[in-house]
């Protein structure tokens, strides 16, 4: 059974199609807020809940492929922005969402600057301590209920724009995740160092390099992007590096905005998991579109929207599965 409850989410799924937002020429105060209503299904060894909405099992029975949990939440977006007289500085605070598998929502703090020719930078604070995102504290206890634990992740992203007037834009991001109580591979009665390489707490650092590029008439954009990807755990066994692939299409006319997104990611682990004696190597495709409606019914500033996204990583061990899928409605108010 479904069950609902307030929950920060990203206002936009397809966020890896968009460049750093220009707000120039707009007053010293603007943004926007958004409500709706979503849901779907999450598959997930690891993840306890987040804001009491159950994403998986507290009990398991053996360690194969995670089971399919569904999931319902009222969607809350919002962004505020003060810009300065020079019209080129931006500071910046809102909510985003970071890894959907993981569950990551962040609160961002950020001041952006237009250089000119240079390109626009942007130096953010992410934090996620805001939302109570809980996981397993030891995943692996079979036949018996699992006790749940906070997570949460502070870091910063650096953003540059339109590097020397091109399309070119490089992202660079650093989390730094906390788990409350890291219990993993204590109910099996593991050894100080096997347990070790089960610690899901670490570094994830992310390094993307994207292009934007424009044609017929500025109605359409397409961004090819490429990622490396350093999940660089206190837990070689669940430690991993690799990189990611995404194509990015922007529809853009004044009564539709259509963003969508298609990724792929190869992901290397680094060493055996004790208890399945395999290197956690996986896969990740990834697929999300969201739909605008600019001024639709008349209305001035308001604008309806409707969101798709699908998350699958297939690791060499089946207990390590993740999947997600998820549709939302929403409703923005631009100011």
């Amino acid at each position: 059974m479904n069950r609902f409850v307030v929950a920060v989410m990203m206002s936009s799924l397809a966020l890896p199609a968009a460049a750093l937002d220009n707000f120039s020429g707009n007053p010293n105060w603007s943004g926007f807020w958004n409500l709706g209503v979503g849901g779907g299904h999450m598959e997930s060894n690891f993840l306890a809940r987040v804001s009491e909405i159950d994403l998986s099992d507290d009990t398991i029975d053996d360690f194969g492929s995670p089971d399919d949990k569904s999931y319902g939440v009222p969607v809350l977006g919002f962004q505020f922005v003060y810009t300065l007289d020079n019209d080129k500085t931006h500071f910046i605070i809102g909510n985003e969402r970071g890894d959907v598998l993981q569950f990551e929502r962040d609160i961002k703090i950020a001041i952006q600057h237009d250089f000119g020719h240079m390109g626009e930078l942007q130096a953010a604070f992410l934090n996620s301590s805001a939302i109570d995102t809980e996981v397993w504290s030891d995943p692996y206890e079979v036949g018996q209920q699992r006790s749940d634990t906070g997570m949460s992740s502070i870091g910063g992203r650096i953003t540059w724009d339109r590097i020397f007037g091109s399309g070119f834009e490089l992202k660079a991001t650093y989390r730094d995740r906390d788990i409350d109580e890291e219990r993993s591979g204590e109910a099996l009665g593991l050894t100080a160092a096997q347990r070790q390489l089960l610690n899901r707490e670490g570094d994830i650092i992310r390094v993307e390099l994207g292009y934007l590029a424009r044609f017929g008439d500025g109605r359409h954009s397409l961004r090819p992007s490429l990622t490396f990807i350093d999940r660089d755990l206190d837990g070689g066994a669940m430690a991993q590096d690799g990189f990611g692939l995404d194509l990015s299409y922007i529809y853009t006319t004044p009564e539709l905005r259509w963003v969508s997104n298609i990724g792929y990611a190869s992901l290397d682990g680094d060493k055996v998991n004790p208890i399945f004696g395999d290197v956690n190597d996986a896969d990740r495709l990834s697929f999300s579109s969201q739909m605008f409606f600019p001024g639709a019914y008349g209305w001035e500033n308001w604008m309806p929207s409707i969101a798709f996204a699908w998350a699958d990583e297939d690791s060499d061990i089946n207990f390590n599965d993740a999947m997600i899928w998820s549709f939302s409605a929403s409703l923005f108010r631009h100011f």
